[in-house]
């Protein structure tokens, strides 16, 4: 599967801080910030960026690194943390691991760059690599984990004048992303500049004729997203219907930009069963699931194909001034607290569209599922309970049901109809139990044959509930094809 961008010679990148601690959330992370910073900074071409942290684990790092390129199509990965002489350190064993072929002139360069400042600069074992699928390719590339030291590695080394008298290692980047048939990467040069052969250079455009056609840039853009990503299929019938109105009747809005839909489906399995739309939770975006076809269906779990969309970034009361991705505000000083109210209903609304857009392809509600996880979960429920037709069903992971005192008089006989799992982790830190517990036994009073599940765990995933989920989805599309 070619990467999903949404404009030509967008950069996909991932980033990947790896520390046992700041994933525990003992101390805040500074590898990602630092990244993501630098490259902001440095890179002009339109960026879109993935972000993991992630523990010290061998079996974490590659499956982060395999879903970053194979499922994401980044084609570029930079991690920090991990690649010291400790044996926690197993960053470039996991890198390795996962490659296809080894560039290790990027090793051997960042190591003479920090040897100009720390005799122990040959202790770090940072690695480069590809990774190769049969219609992609990524670089990946071990960075420091020390912020000063990302960005020496990064741009290199300047003399007093300014002029690079070391080569950082991002100068070969681009062209190394030329070559294995990534984007055309440009950068600012007064941080880092690219080089390339001259036979490899893009020649500058001519003013007067940019503004010559053959084509716009917005008539550019539609068939790279309709062919090299499954995104704009969600929601691309409704404006095939429209083309019909009268010219005085306004289009109807989507329910998600293009943009903001990513559609996965398993690497093998044959036709998709289902279609699940999943909710990602707070602070995270629609790749946070981007494996769960594949994971479904090891759990022997029906074939999926699933739509994730991504929730608006809102500045959150809690965190004022540092914009997220979430589903609704959080005000009060509990979930269950001064409730956004208008926020909640406003996501429930644009899902509940969703809904209808997928139905409008030919896709039958009794195979359409509703899922999420915490923030996605409580959307789900909430949406599904007042639904005016019942769907396949509702799956809701670690979240809750909101405004929960107003489901009696909301629910509707389809949401009554619609079969709902629910599933919660016994410790769960972000979402306490009793509230979620509380939830389930409001539900059940209006859809009694609700499935409620607990599991040994704090706010995450287990197999045992991944077991449990495939077996609620593949219940669905049994009873859908019979």
């Amino acid at each position: 599967m070619k990467p999903p961008r949404s404009v030509e010679n967008e950069l996909i990148l991932g980033l990947v801080s790896i520390s046992d601690r700041a994933s525990r959330g003992e101390y805040e992370d500074k590898g990602i910030p630092t990244l993501e910073a630098w490259c902001r900074k440095a890179i002009t071409t339109p960026l879109k960026i993935h972000k993991r942290l992630i523990p010290d684990e061998r079996f974490d790092i590659e499956k982060t690194l395999r879903e970053l390129v194979d499922i994401i199509g980044c084609d570029l990965i930079l991690t920090t943390g991990g690649t010291g002489p400790a044996r926690r350190d197993v960053t470039p064993e996991a890198t390795l691991a996962v490659a296809t072929r080894e560039m290790p002139g990027f090793g051997e360069q960042m190591r003479a760059i920090s040897g100009h400042f720390v005799p122990t600069a040959i202790l770090s074992r940072q690695v480069g690599v590809l990774r190769e699928t049969p219609d992609h390719a990524a670089l990946i590339l071990n960075l420091p984990g020390q912020p000063k030291a990302i960005a020496e590695t990064l741009e290199g080394l300047k003399d007093k004048d300014g002029n690079p008298s070391v080569n950082g290692i991002f100068s070969a980047v681009p062209y190394c992303i030329d070559l294995i048939g990534g984007p055309y990467i440009e950068t600012n040069e007064e941080v880092v500049k690219a080089f390339r052969p001259k036979s490899a250079r893009k020649h500058a455009e001519k003013p007067q004729e940019a503004a010559v056609p053959p084509a716009p840039p917005a008539v550019e853009k539609k068939p790279v997203r309709q062919e090299e990503s499954p995104k704009t299929t969600v929601s691309e019938a409704a404006p095939r219907s429209e083309e019909k109105q009268a010219p005085e009747v306004p289009p109807a809005k989507p329910s998600f930009d293009a943009r903001d839909l990513l559609v996965v489906r398993p690497r093998t399995g044959g036709d998709p069963e289902l279609a699940v739309i999943w909710l990602h939770g707070m602070g995270v975006d629609n790749t946070d699931f981007a494996p769960f076809p594949d994971e479904i269906l090891g759990f022997d779990g029906p074939v999926c194909r699933f739509i994730l969309p991504n929730a608006p970034m809102r500045e959150m009361s809690m965190h004022p001034g540092y914009p997220l991705r979430a589903w609704y505000d959080v005000p009060g000083r509990s979930i269950d607290e001064n409730e956004d109210a208008r926020g909640i209903r406003e996501s429930a609304k644009r899902v509940a569209q969703l809904i209808d857009e997928i139905e409008a392809q030919g896709v039958p509600r009794s195979r359409i599922v509703l899922g999420g996880f915490s923030q996605g979960a409580a959307i789900s429920l909430f949406a599904g309970l007042r639904m005016e037709r019942p769907i396949g069903g509702v799956a809701a992971l670690s979240g809750y049901l909101p405004l929960a005192g107003r489901l009696f008089s909301e629910a509707t006989p389809g949401g009554r109809r619609t079969p709902i799992f629910m599933a919660h982790g016994e410790f769960d830190s972000v979402v306490p139990p009793v509230i979620a517990a509380r939830s389930a036994e409001v539900i059940s009073q209006v859809d009694p044959a609700m499935i409620a599940r607990t599991y040994p765990m704090d706010h995450e995933l287990c197999q045992e509930e991944m077991h449990d989920l495939a077996a609620f989805l593949r219940n669905i599309a049994e009873r859908a094809a019979s």
